[in-house]
């Protein structure tokens, strides 16, 4: 079975917010730049009034953050 390269999702605000929330407090942004980058990012297209977008994350990026901010960002 092939493994997907990367990962793609399309979160609520509140699920980001709270995803780059647990990244600040809890997960320093230098072990996790690319989803904290990509995080942030789609959190300033929000603040101006862009609709939701997909966030994607190499497959190995998602992987490797905290269980507890994956889980946010799955709504959970």
């Amino acid at each position: 079975m092939h493994e997907l390269a990367s990962v793609e999702l399309t979160v609520t605000t509140p699920a980001l917010l709270k995803a780059i929330g647990l990244l600040a407090i809890h997960f320093p942004e230098k072990f996790h730049l690319e989803a904290w980058q990509a995080l942030t990012a789609e959190s300033a297209q929000r603040e101006v009034g862009l609709p939701a977008g997909p966030i994607a994350l190499a497959r190995q990026r998602f992987d490797d953050l905290p269980s507890e901010v994956k889980a946010a960002l799955r709504g959970k």
